[in-house]
């Protein structure tokens, strides 16, 4: 499988090392080689890494698009890839784009070119939602409790929510997602600013969801369920993140995997997603 890699960041040093057992070829920007050089655990990769200028030469090598880039650029890069390839499978960060009202209008176009995709959103593939999941019988309460420590010299549109960051669209659309995964879909509390924000969230089966994310001092990662603890962490990938050792690298494999074996496009699931994203930012 020939893979094609957007993105300097998250691409070269989550998506890269993740793909790479199962790739023929590895198709990256040359302007990406200074900086993969830099960073003595991506070296390795290279073996199977091919070096491009410009896209059009390989279009028709390529069978899979990963697009990890900032929510304004990512579906401008999409649109531009779509003009003269048709990947097997286009696979997009989160969120989509900007705004739910943008991601909507990207998802009915993709859907007009029949476009296979999907967006990682890769909590679903954790311990802890599994076990979430499985507990929702009746009248359960889950409380979560996710602190980041919020540090000025990261990527500024992380932290803008007019460019899809902050903490709504770019931390707490990640439980978005699971709630509307787990059918939490009954909107009982939205309370949003800068720095903080809370949501409270039913099932028709009157299971709690209590949703806490903050920018705090320390990193930290906590859910009870019915008042007790039953996680304590420092990030919702449980292992601290090191450049040698990227706890998310192996959840990549997981969503990558799951989609090669049990993916089947479902734009209406899509479009109804990015709607409940909407309600809840309509609410705040």
């Amino acid at each position: 499988m020939n893979f094609l890699i957007i993105g300097s960041g998250f691409g070269i040093y989550g998506y890269l090392p993740a793909v790479y057992k199962n790739s023929k070829k590895i198709f990256l920007n040359i302007k990406y080689k200074k900086k993969i050089e830099k960073r003595g655990e991506l070296i390795r990769y290279l073996k199977r890494v091919v070096w491009y200028f410009d896209i059009k030469d390989i279009n028709n090598k390529i069978d899979y698009v990963i697009i990890a880039q900032n929510p304004k650029q990512q579906i401008l890069i999409a649109k531009k890839i779509l003009l003269f390839l048709k990947p097997k499978h286009l696979f997009l960060e989160k969120p989509i784009s900007y705004n739910p009202n943008k991601s909507l209008n990207f998802v009915e176009f993709l859907q007009k070119k029949k476009i296979k995709f999907s967006v990682g959103y890769l909590f679903t593939y954790l311990n802890w939602y599994r076990y979430i999941e499985k507990n929702l019988t009746y009248n359960q309460k889950f409380e979560i409790t996710w602190g980041i420590k919020f540090n000025k010299k990261n990527n500024l549109w992380k932290s803008n929510h007019k460019e899809g960051g902050g903490l709504v669209r770019f931390y707490s659309i990640h439980f978005f997602r699971l709630f509307h995964n787990l059918n939490l879909t009954k909107i009982h509390k939205v309370l949003v600013n800068k720095k903080h924000c809370k949501f409270i969230l039913k099932d028709q089966k009157e299971n709690t969801i209590f949703l806490d994310v903050k920018y705090d001092l320390i990193n930290k990662f906590y859910i009870k369920h019915n008042k007790n603890f039953f996680l304590k962490s420092s990030n919702p990938f449980i292992k601290s993140i090191k450049i040698n050792d990227d706890p998310r690298v192996s959840i990549i494999q997981k969503y990558i995997k799951d989609i090669f074996e049990n993916f089947k496009i479902n734009y209406r699931h899509e479009k109804k997603f990015i709607e409940f994203w909407k309600k809840i930012e309509m609410r705040s």
